[in-house]
C-alpha cells in the first residue's frame, strides 16, 4: 500500500455525520471481532469535537502510552498514523518527529471526518500497527456498508 491509497481511504471513509452513539457502535464491532477471531486483546480510544467519548482496554491491556502518542500525532497533522508512516517512508515528510516520544508515525489512529472536516479520531493499540489500522478501516467500511 502507498501514502496516496491511505489518504483516497480517509476520503472515501468519512461521513455525513458522527456522533457518540457511532463511535460507541463502531468501537463495539471491533472488539466483537476481536473475540471471534481469537486475536490479541487491544486498547480503543474515540475522540470526538476534543472530548473523549470511548475508551476501552480490554482485559489484560493497561496503561495509555501508545494511544496517547498516536492522538497527539493524528491531531496535529490531521491524517491517519498509517498514511504518515508510508508517506515519512517513501518521502521522509515527517523526520521531525521520529525520535520524538510525544508522537508515533504507525498505524492505529484515523481521522473521523465529517463533510469535509476532522472532527476527531478513532484509535487502535495492540497489534501490529498494520493490523490495528486495518481494523479501524474495516470496521468504518463495515459501518458505512462499502
Amino acid at each position: 500500500m502507498k501514502a496516496k491509497d491511505v489518504l483516497q481511504l480517509e476520503k472515501e471513509l468519512s461521513f455525513d455525520s458522527f456522533d457518540n452513539e457511532d463511535a460507541y457502535h463502531i468501537a463495539g464491532s471491533i472488539v466483537k471481532r476481536i473475540k471471534e477471531e481469537k486475536m490479541k486483546n487491544i486498547r480503543i480510544r474515540v475522540v470526538l469535537n476534543d472530548e473523549l467519548v470511548f475508551q476501552y482496554l480490554m482485559n489484560g491491556k493497561k496503561g495509555e502510552y501508545w494511544l496517547n502518542r498516536k492522538q497527539n500525532t493524528i491531531e496535529k497533522y490531521g491524517h491517519s498514523g498509517y498514511y504518515m508512516f508510508l508517506e515519512n517512508e517513501e518521502n521522509g515528510t515527517y523526520k521531525e518527529i521520529e525520535d520524538d516520544e510525544t508522537y508515533v508515525l504507525c498505524g492505529g489512529a484515523f481521522p473521523i471526518i465529517v463533510k469535509g472536516e476532522m472532527i476527531g479520531s478513532f484509535i487502535v493499540s495492540g497489534l501490529t500497527h498494520e493490523e490495528d489500522h486495518q481494523l479501524i478501516v474495516d470496521a468504518f467500511k463495515e459501518y458505512k456498508n462499502i
